[in-house]
């Protein structure tokens, strides 16, 4: 095991160039799915049930968008890295998309939200399965793997942290009037934001080395269906993190739930920024544990812990104590929930690729940006149905976010029930599946023999 350790393992340059890649769609990428869709119906009066029906509608268009943009990152072939070009053209959709939703016409309606979220989720969908994919084909070893997956993660969240600090240092530089999250913030952090990220998307292209090349015959979809029939790894898996993602798309509405009922939304950002950091700060340490017991069983523990985490946000109470109790009581319980879900930073990416090595062994063919796409389908799908049933359910128990919104006793249960317990028990279940999952270290290394001998006899 040493010895595959040592044969397998990405150096540390390529892989903190690789990593270096998701720094930057990471900045918008929470701000587009979670916050903007809210801050839409605060700041520009778009309801809350047509933005849940929009939501849904978009992931329905987006499903067909996966399937493309995993068939086609495994069929190209580039001099410069067959994922490279679509990576590159990933970010550019993405950045133009961004310009339109952070500024929109002053007379903005649901279809103009619709439009430009479809091009950012073209973009978004570009880049994530290609990178994703990348990321599987640099190392065949079990634990090394994690380390690639953790050190993304870590990038991931350097530029969740630097979204979330933009906005204290714009209330501070006294260019905006509040330290919260709002349309005009992002607006500047967009500019801030443009020249950094094209800057990284252009060196790492061009000076990072491509993975290895591997046969990648008959990547159709019908060979890929052919692929996950005969996977029951791949079924596990996909059914735990589709409960979860149900899940963390109605996590999502947390923004509302502390801007709205516990009246944060200036302290939201510096609550953020300690999120990020506790989640950077913890990523090396899920990197072990997921080592040490298995990266499923590490999983599953981090859904649980979380699950329990969301739970204690029932014991604060923004009538009785101050708002700045309320800031640190809410602080320790989101510091918390932090460490747990750094895990997913860590675990899945790398599971996946586990069980794309599977499929490599069943059916000859390696199919690795086609099992992301395919992964990132259902995931999305799942966190859309969670962002878009957890609108309706707010608009279903009456809780109103505009100004001068009171809200009553039955729509703040209804909001709770909402972002607190439903998630929490999803969580749950979605742990519980994973735990059933059967590529331990042991056996991966069993199946990359195997592996080893199908490619010496081709």
């Amino acid at each position: 095991m040493t010895t595959q350790r040592h044969m397998t393992q990405l150096a540390t340059l390529p892989l903190v160039a690789y990593s270096a890649m998701t720094l930057g769609p990471s900045i918008f990428q929470l701000v587009i799915n979670v916050m903007l869709p809210q801050l839409y119906a605060k700041e520009l009066g778009l309801a809350f049930a047509k933005l849940g029906i929009a939501l849904l509608a978009i992931r329905i268009i987006d499903s067909v968008l996966d399937q493309v943009a995993g068939i086609l990152s495994d069929w190209t072939r580039h001099r410069l890295g067959s994922r490279k070009i679509w990576i590159a053209l990933g970010m550019a959709l993405m950045l133009g998309a961004c310009f339109k939703l952070f500024i929109p016409p002053a007379d903005v309606d649901i279809f103009y939200f619709v439009a430009w979220r479809v091009v950012y989720d073209i973009g978004w969908t570009l880049f994530h399965v290609s990178y994703t994919a990348w990321g599987a084909e640099l190392s065949t070893n079990y634990e090394d793997r994690s380390r690639i997956a953790g050190y993304s993660g870590i990038a991931t969240n350097l530029g969740v942290v630097l979204k979330s600090v933009a906005p204290i240092v714009l209330f501070w530089a006294g260019l905006t009037q509040s330290s919260a999250f709002t349309m005009e913030s992002f607006t500047y952090l967009y500019w801030i934001a443009l020249p950094v990220i094209s800057l990284i998307t252009l060196v790492t292209v061009l000076k990072t080395p491509p993975g290895p090349e591997v046969s990648r015959k008959s990547t159709d979809l019908k060979g890929l269906f052919r692929s996950v029939r005969c996977n029951p790894p791949f079924w596990i898996y996909i059914t735990s993190f589709l409960v979860t993602a149900l899940g963390q798309g109605i996590t999502g509405l947390l923004f509302t739930f502390y801007d709205s009922y516990l009246q944060l939304g200036p302290f939201y950002p510096y609550l953020m920024t300690g999120f990020g950091v506790i989640t950077v700060l913890s990523i090396p340490l899920w990197i072990r544990i997921s080592n040490r017991v298995g990266k499923h069983r590490a999983y599953a523990a981090s859904a649980f812990i979380a699950a329990l985490s969301l739970q204690a946000f029932w014991l604060i109470d923004p009538v009785q104590n101050s708002q700045v109790q309320v800031a640190m009581y809410g602080g320790v319980v989101l510091l918390l929930v932090s460490f747990s879900t750094s895990c997913a930073f860590v675990a899945p990416a790398a599971i996946l690729a586990d069980v794309v090595d599977y499929a490599t062994w069943r059916t000859g063919v390696a199919r690795a940006g086609s099992y992301f796409a395919f992964y990132s389908l259902v995931t999305k799908i799942a966190m859309a149905v969670g962002n878009g049933f957890g609108f309706l359910l707010l608009g279903a128990f009456g809780y109103e976010v505009g100004a001068g919104a009171v809200n009553d006793a039955s729509a703040t249960f209804g909001l709770m029930f909402t972002v607190l317990l439903l998630p929490g028990g999803l969580m749950i279940a979605g742990g519980l599946i994973i735990l059933r999952f059967p590529l331990t270290a042991r056996r991966h290394a069993i199946l990359q023999r195997r592996i080893a001998r199908l490619q010496a006899a081709l």
